[in-house]
């Protein structure tokens, strides 16, 4: 859902046959375990008129009720303001210690950190095929400038995927993505390729939930690697929503890559308004620096909601612990985006 309706639909989603038909709507951060627990909710209920038809639009967008008549494009543009830890793709702005050994870093590499403002672009298409099967595509592109250091970087970004319905309770999916990101002294770029398997079920005393196990290939700069997720996502009889996924690395020999990673978030309703809490930690070991064993541990929390119907404020803060000092860091996570 666009964040510039959320106060909107969600008055109009107590017009729907229960409260729990509601909470299936508007705790949507799962579009395919929202519309399950839509229709869950109502079958054997009358709806009225105008319901039914929020009902029939959404199923239509995965294909159902004959789909969408043709391709379904959408385009967005909106600014954000974030506050980085590291504008130009700078070193850490301190000695390193590695033994008995200290080595000065060059001020001209030195990060940067500050207040951006960001123009970002977004672009989706949908497109339907047979009952439960459709492609989406998203284009990304983000530019970020900082009017204290006069510095700027860029982000552009490609995501795919064919997502594909088995059974009236289980998929298969296929998902792409390839992510650039351009600073002043670094460049980054990732590829990924995914496949994934998931089921829907409905337990009485829990609610509606999506367990699912993915598949991912990683490219980047330095390697390749093969990471397996699994997750369970969860719209609760007592109107909350939550999604767990713990993922797993294999090794990569002399390189920093993921060994595993924790993602817990949990959204909840308040008075017509959605608040939400993230945490995650991730575990990157295998590095070497001048004969010194590198692993880090990196811990965030964050915090987000909607300050009013246009505008979404995330606060959080995020944590690196290093077995080589040089690398630790802690810095606040602040974002802000107004919805044109």
């Amino acid at each position: 859902m666009n964040p510039k309706n959320l106060m909107g639909q969600l008055t109009l989603y107590a017009l729907l046959a229960s409260t729990a038909t509601a909470n299936c709507l508007a705790l949507n951060e799962n579009e395919r375990l929202s519309n399950f627990c839509l229709t869950e909710s109502i079958r054997g209920k009358l709806v009225d008129k105008n319901s039914a038809a929020i009902v029939v639009n959404k199923l239509k967008r995965e294909g159902y009720f004959g789909g969408l008549r043709k391709s379904d494009w959408s385009t967005r543009i909106y600014p954000t303001f974030d506050y980085s830890n590291n504008i130009n793709g700078g070193n850490p702005n301190k000695k390193l210690v590695l033994g008995e050994l200290v080595f000065e870093g060059e001020p001209d590499l030195t990060r940067k950190e500050g207040v951006v403002a960001t123009l970002n672009f977004r672009a989706s298409n949908r497109s339907t095929g047979k009952s439960g099967k459709y492609i989406q595509t998203n284009i990304t592109g983000a530019y970020s400038f900082s009017p204290k250091h006069k510095n700027s970087f860029s982000n552009i970004g490609l995501d795919t995927c064919f997502k594909n319905k088995l059974t009236a309770r289980t998929f298969f999916d296929l998902c792409a993505s390839a992510h650039s990101q351009k600073k002043e002294i670094t460049e980054s770029n990732r590829k990924s390729l995914s496949l994934s398997w998931s089921k829907l079920t409905f337990a009485n005393n829990v609610g509606f939930s999506e367990g699912k196990i993915k598949f991912n290939r990683l490219f980047n700069n330095e390697y390749n690697q093969n990471q397996i997720s699994v997750s369970l996502d969860t719209i609760h009889k007592q109107k909350f929503y939550s999604s767990v996924e713990l993922t797993k690395g294999e090794p990569v020999e002399k390189q920093m890559a993921l060994n595993y990673s924790l993602n817990v978030s949990i959204s909840r309703l308040f008075q017509n308004r959605k608040y939400s809490v993230s945490m995650s930690q991730r575990y990157i070991d295998g590095g070497m620096m001048l004969g010194f064993d590198r692993s880090d541990v990196e811990s965030m929390l964050s915090f987000n909601s909607m300050i009013n119907p246009k505008t979404k404020i995330s606060i959080g803060y995020t944590s690196n612990n290093s077995t080589i000092n040089y690398y630790d860091q802690n810095y606040p996570a602040i974002n802000l985006v107004y919805i044109w």
